[in-house]
């Protein structure tokens, strides 16, 4: 397997944005005794010098976009005919204006000044990315000794990359074109290959490393290197296990030429992740063109590309990473036969020490699985079949173009058998290998034998691999609760519930309405994409249907670790409330304050931890009747108007504070009102009991300290 490292360097970077200052016509030319100024309209180009390469290395040249993001903004000076910066233009601040870009194209003044205007004589002068600290430059030397070199700590992997423009005059047609340049050199180091990995890189440089999701490690290096200056980048690493075999692998290079003006990017993966093939599938994973191992030691083209198109590539059994002469039950890693269940491979070898797409090319390449190969099938079409030679089997072969339903990308695949014992068999058919084990003995695999679809034949058979790419992106609990507060309002189920209280002496009456599910589901709901694909908001609340939600004592605001009856009974909340409640309280009151009500606290207004009184409208007008659900009891109250709401089986737990912490199903349900229980010597609270015996009922004595789930309420006045 061929090693390779790409260093990348952009050698002319063009953003050309249509910066419209404003709504006016272009002039012929601009006119230096216009008595009123000619109104400006700006592009910005982003320019790097010409780099030396490391001429140890093989380097593709490649450009690399900078495309401005939603929201980034850059700083804009004016200079008069004598040198000196514009302060005021019609009274308002014309020091550090401020253009802001609300799609990453159009670029709109973010500030109080209309328009800008060119004057007999005016420069313009500018910087990258926008900042409050520059409002107190009076001159271009001002502005430079604020691109200070950015933090040290770069983990948010969001640098600050600091560019400029030199004094600029107006262009013809009032357009002037402002090219920033680079103020330091940004290095980007991303290495795959975390299994017993060790990096020898210059230290003359600081830098800061993160590891991501997916293990890829990042280093990023800020340098200001005026004058070009090299690093060194050198390191081994290891793949495989005692199963697969171990094989190590080393990268050595020397005097990397580095310049400001340029970005630079060092991958150590083997193959180059903007290879991929997007072919708009609903998942967001792209597929490789070629055939692992058919890759060459340089940054392969196009043309590249299209030769390893008709390249095979080596054979290899389900979770081994070696070929090998023979291929059957005797040669194979795991004989599942003759092994115990336990020393069976995973389910799904993607991205584990099995995956050979993982091990070889590293990054973000996995195996796809079956699921992603259904998808392959399902979005795209075959619109070619064409005859070539395959020098590996010594035999003509079918090369397949499939087109994509969705955005009409191509991309090929080709008949390739498969490998049994000591030769290659039904080579008039594509097997390709997933990630999937389908059974004791099987793997699923793609192929068009008799018609194009997943199947299952025997892991130890040798197949060719054609690698996806998955680049991880798991949605923070922030993120999944933006949703739930978002969408909670439409979501909220009407049952026909309505209560009438005395409020200000007079009778108010409102409607409830129940969440569809319990709070805190989206804590639970593990959601992510691949290669920064959308979200589905309505994908993410289907999930939440069905999970249990947040376990919280009484009084909670975040879900605790474990529940300990000694630690509540010290707790501030329930001195707050008197651990040894002695009064009586009503039904409805709503014992517990808005700041420890959590639903309260996050959710919109009008949604509550329900009162007792609520719990007990609620069962009194609802139909229970029991579900199961994934094995696991579900209990669904339906009203008469057809309505319904259901509510997991997950009874109570107690002190738990010294057994594993585990998601817990029962045969019956608790729900936490917000009304304290029964006088007595414990901590109590009015819950709402659903089990498999009876109809719901309200229970009284439940414990304050004990994990209960909360199913929310919203007050909507009736006027």
């Amino acid at each position: 397997m061929k090693k390779l490292i790409y260093i990348l360097f952009s050698v002319l970077l063009t953003v050309c944005s249509n910066v419209l200052l404003s709504a006016c016509s272009d002039e012929p030319s601009v006119a230096p005794g216009h008595a009123d100024g000619v109104p400006m309209r700006f592009e910005a180009t982003v320019i790097d010098a010409p780099h030396s390469r490391a001429t140890v290395l093989d380097v593709h040249d490649n450009y690399i976009t900078h495309d401005f993001k939603v929201g980034d903004s850059f700083g804009l000076f004016i200079i008069d005919g004598d040198g000196n910066f514009v302060t005021l233009i019609d009274g308002h601040n014309a020091k550090n204006i401020k253009l802001t870009t609300p799609d990453g194209k159009a670029w709109n003044l973010n500030s109080d000044i209309k328009e800008v205007v060119h004057k007999s004589g005016y420069k313009y002068v500018a910087y990258y990315p926008y900042s409050e600290s520059f409002n107190g430059c009076n001159s271009v030397g001002d502005i430079m000794a604020l691109l200070t070199a950015p933090p040290i700590d770069q983990s948010s992997q969001q640098a600050t990359d600091w560019m400029y423009t030199a004094a600029t005059a107006p262009g013809t047609n009032a357009v002037t074109v402002l090219e920033f340049v680079h103020r330091y050199a940004k290095i980007d180091i991303y290495n795959s290959f975390t299994q017993d990995h060790n990096n020898n890189w210059d230290t003359k440089f600081p830098y800061t490393k993160t590891v991501d999701e997916n293990g890829v490690e990042h280093y990023r290096y800020i340098v200001d290197a005026a004058s070009p200056t090299t690093m060194s980048v050198h390191g081994t690493y290891s793949i495989g296990n005692d199963l697969t075999g171990i094989k190590q692998f080393t990268y050595d290079f020397d005097d990397v030429a580095i310049e400001n003006g340029r970005h630079s990017i060092v991958y150590t993966y083997r193959m180059d992740e903007r290879c991929a093939v997007d072919l708009g599938l609903p998942s967001g994973i792209r597929w490789s063109p070629i055939n692992l191992g058919t890759e060459t030691a340089s940054y392969m083209d196009e043309a590249a590309i299209a030769a390893a198109g008709n390249m095979l590539g080596p054979r290899l059994a389900w979770g081994e990473l070696l070929p090998k002469d023979t291929y059957n039950y005797a040669s194979y890693i795991n004989d599942p036969y003759n092994e115990t269940a336990s020393s069976l491979l995973p389910a799904d070898i993607a991205g584990t020490v099995y995956d050979p797409a993982k091990q070889y090319w590293g990054g973000h390449w996995t195996l796809p699985n079956a699921t992603d190969l259904q998808e392959f099938i399902d979005n795209t079409e075959i619109v070619k079949t064409e005859t070539v030679y395959s020098s590996e089997l010594g035999t003509e072969i079918t090369k397949t173009t499939f087109r994509s339903k969705i955005n009409g990308k191509e991309i090929t695949l080709l008949a390739n058998g498969y490998a049994f014992n000591s030769s290659v068999t039904q080579n008039a058919y594509m097997f390709y290998m997933s990630s999937t084990r389908s059974g004791y003995a099987y793997c699923a695999i793609l192929t068009n034998n008799t018609s194009l679809k997943t199947s299952s034949t025997y892991r130890y058979l040798g197949f060719n691999i054609r690698p996806v790419l998955k680049e991880l992106y798991t949605y923070t609990y922030a993120d999944k609760k933006s949703i739930i507060v978002s969408n909670i309002n439409d979501l909220a189920v009407d049952l026909g519930i309505t209560k009438t209280v005395t409020e200000g002496g007079e009778s108010v009456t409102y409607k409830l309405l129940w969440s569809p599910f319990n709070y805190g589901v989206e804590a639970k709901t593990n959601l992510l994409t691949y290669n920064a694909k959308p979200i589905d908001e309505n994908a993410f609340i289907d999930k939440c249907y069905l999970l249990q939600g947040m376990r919280l004592c009484w009084g909670a605001t975040e879900e605790p670790e474990y529940f300990d009856t000694a630690e509540y009974k010290s707790s501030a909340i329930a001195a707050k409330y008197n651990y040894n409640n002695t009064a009586s309280t009503d039904l409805d009151t709503r014992d517990l304050q808005q700041e420890d009500d959590i639903v309260r606290l996050n959710w919109p207004d009008g949604w509550c931890i329900p009162t007792a009184k609520d719990l007990q409208l609620l069962v009194n007008n609802t139909t229970i009747t029991k579900e199961t659900i994934d094995g696991h009891t579900w209990f669904r109250l339906t009203a008469s108007n057809g309505n319904s709401i259901i509510i997991p089986g997950t009874g109570y737990i107690d002190d738990n504070k010294d057994k594993e912490k585990k998601e817990v199903w029962g045969s019956e349900t608790y729900l936490q009102s917000s009304t304290i229980g029964l006088p007595g010597s414990k901590p109590t609270l009015y819950a709402l009991r659903i089990s498999s015996a009876s109809k719901g009922s309200l229970a009284n004595t439940a414990g304050r300290p004990t994990g209960l789930m909360v199913r929310p309420v919203r007050y909507v006045r009736v006027e």
